[in-house]
């Protein structure tokens, strides 16, 4: 958590871009104010779906990466993938945590964003993957530009 209470500049480029992409059209937005909520409660709701031993810290790495650039506390549930969807599709979380495979069913009802991590089982590819409420543009643009930066290769 920020301690000097200002902006990180990464937030302030989110910002930015936010306002001018709204400047232009109604997107980008949240539906239902999903970032807005969170910067004024200062808690962000996340469903852990289980997960192996090393994806754990991988999501705890994540999690961490958006207090920080949200200035929020993580309020954690852990519960099948199924259950968390189902519950970030109604509302009760923010973000969800899960391993979930390259065509699950969900992909129709809420934004599964790039994965952190990915494994294959047998033909089948599967992704330690954010998820979030579709239409929640801003709060999705935030996530997807933390998950690039927690994915980037360093530079030789």
């Amino acid at each position: 958590m920020r301690r000097n209470g200002g902006l990180s500049p990464v937030r302030v480029w989110i910002a930015l871009g936010c306002v001018t992409m709204a400047s232009c059209s109604t997107y980008p937005r949240d539906i239902d104010g999903t970032l807005d909520r969170i910067e004024q409660s200062h808690v962000v709701r996340v469903g852990l779906a289980e997960l192996r031993p090393g994806q754990q810290a991988k999501a705890q790495q994540f999690i961490a990466r958006i207090e920080h650039v949200t200035g929020a506390r993580a309020t954690i549930d852990m519960a099948p993938a199924e259950a968390q969807l189902a519950r970030l599709e109604e509302g009760g979380l923010d973000l969800v945590i899960g391993e979930f495979a390259d065509d699950t069913p969900w992909i129709e009802t809420v934004a599964v964003l790039e994965p952190l991590d990915h494994r294959a089982v047998g033909h089948h590819q599967f992704g330690l993957a954010p998820a979030a409420a579709n239409g929640e543009n801003c709060w999705i643009g935030l996530l997807e530009h933390e998950i690039r930066s927690a994915t980037a290769s360093p530079r030789s």
